[in-house]
Order: structure tokens, then sequence, then C-alpha cells
């Protein structure tokens, strides 16, 4: 769990190029957690973000935030790829998830042509909710995050795979293969986390149905991932936020 969200404190660092310090921004990264935890698809995540960035532009720590977000997911779709073919061995399936794959790749990379579009809707223009143009990454910027998201998600399959192999299900090469196309189902839960067991469980339960029928075991390797990667931060956060003497989120509501 440190490694993981060491490695998305790091991106966050590479992504706002400041020279705020590492202990703030993983602040910043609990926080955001514990936000995400009681938001649909963990989209209030920006806003437990910015509470510790001390940063008046929201519309700026929304955008970065949302490209780090793409790239995670452009990760996980092309690792994906041939995992989802080994899964099921079903072409159109493995060939929706390569489009995703460089769909997401695409908005990543160029996300400037999305943001020249954003740039011109008055209603953001109004209230200031767009981002400079040079304000976005440029190539290297994109390539290190990139590279630390492959290694986050490296990151979470290494927990599935010790926990489900602690829990005596299946071996090494198929917990493998079953945990990467698992891990592409909750990348897209729309619920938030505080309520998706029941996603969890179910899509859990459906993906490695084929190497066990150790239900229980299935579920609990799932929930000790959920407590170690989301519950636990989510405390943590929540107590970082109480302790925050003061929460400045101008571009909201004025001062809390």
């Amino acid at each position: 769990m440190p490694v993981n969200w060491g490695l998305e404190t790091l991106k966050w660092k590479i992504l706002l190029r400041g020279s705020i310090p590492f202990s703030r921004l993983l602040k910043s990264i609990v926080a955001g957690i514990t936000v995400g935890f009681v938001t649909p698809g963990r989209s209030g995540e920006f806003i437990g973000r910015v509470m510790f960035l001390n940063d008046d532009n929201g519309a700026r720590v929304f955008y970065l935030s949302s490209v780090g977000g793409l790239a995670q997911t452009a990760a996980s779709l092309l690792v994906g790829v041939p995992f989802v073919q080994l899964w099921r061995g079903d072409i159109f399936i493995t060939e929706i998830v390569a489009g995703s794959a460089l769909l997401y790749l695409f908005a990543f990379f160029r996300f400037d042509l999305l943001n020249r579009v954003i740039s011109t809707v008055p209603f953001l223009q109004k209230y200031g909710w767009i981002i400079e143009q040079g304000e976005l990454p440029d190539l290297k910027i994109q390539l290190q995050t990139l590279l630390l998201s492959f290694l986050r998600f490296g990151v979470y399959l290494l927990q599935y795979v010790l926990l489900l192999s602690f829990f005596g299900v299946g071996d090494a090469v198929s917990l493998t293969t079953h945990s990467v196309v698992y891990l592409l189902a909750q990348t897209f839960s729309p619920l938030m986390p505080l309520l998706d067991f029941s996603y969890r469980g179910a899509s859990a339960l459906y993906v490695f149905n084929p190497v066990t029928d150790n239900s229980i075991a299935v579920l609990s390797a799932v929930m000790l991932v959920w407590f170690i990667n989301l519950l636990l931060p989510a405390i943590i956060g929540y107590l970082f936020i109480l302790r925050q003497k003061s929460i400045r989120l101008p571009w909201l509501s004025g001062s809390l």
C-alpha cells in the first residue's frame, strides 16, 4: 500500500511540476482518497487533493488530476489486452479492450486538443474553469506519468496474486491472467468505493470462477485489497483533513 500511493504521489508531483514537498503531496493524495471514497466512481478525489495544495487554481488541479487518471486507465487497458484474450479467447472482447486502450491513450497524449474545445465553452470561461495550454504536461512528463501508471498497475496485480495465493487459490500464471481481467473490471466501476461491495464481489466470483469454486477465499482476498488500498488510507486521510486548520476552496465557495 505505501508503494502504491507513493508511486501515485510521485506521479502527482511530476504532473504539478512544482516545488511542493513530497509529504504535503502525499497528504493531498490521501485526502483525495477520503473524498473519493464517498463519491461515485471516486469522482471527488480532486477536491481532497486541492485541500493540501494551497492552490487557488482549482481548474489546474482538476485537469491535471484527470490527465493522471487517463494515464492510469490507459495503462490498465494496454496491459489487459493480451490477458483478456487468454482469459476468454474471444477476439471481439479483446478488440473492444484494445480499441478502448487506444482511445484513452490518444486522450492522454492529446489532451491539448480536448482542452482547446473546453476553453471555448462560455460557462467554463466565466467561472475560470480553464487550464492554459502551457500548464499541460509535455511529452517527457507524459511518458514519465504513463510509466508510473504501469508500475502502479503492477503493484495492484502483485497484491491480488499474493493474497489469492495466500488463500490457496490457483497457481501464479492463472492468477495473473484472471487478476488482470478483474482489475480491468474494477477500473470502470461506477459506484463509490464505500458501497461497491456487491460489484466487487460479483465481478470477482465471475472472473475467478474458472480458477476455483472457493468463493470465500476469492471474496476474502478482494475485501483485503479493498481494505488495504482504500479503506485504511481513507481513514488516515480523514484524520489529515480533521487536523487541517483551514481548508481553502476559494474556487468553489470561498474559505471553509
